[in-house]
């Protein structure tokens, strides 16, 4: 299921993305889209595809016991 996210940028980043973009002959979404986030899901070590999340738990793995806290 496809996952919507907003972000915000400080305006000097914008700018540098958007000449990055401009000089590529690219909009600054597909400059987003085809070029940031593969790259950041490289390097956060999720290139498998799919949110990170679901990347690093395994769907039916056991749940870990909580250690309890007694005063």
């Amino acid at each position: 299921m496809p996952t919507k996210f907003m972000q915000s940028l400080d305006p000097q980043v914008y700018a540098e993305l958007r000449k990055i973009a401009k000089d590529r002959g690219i909009t600054m979404q597909e400059l987003i889209r085809a070029v940031i986030v593969p790259d950041w899901m490289r390097k956060d070590g999720t290139s498998s595809g799919g949110s990170p999340r679901r990347s690093r738990t395994a769907r039916n793995a056991p749940k870990r016991a909580r250690t309890r806290i007694t005063a």
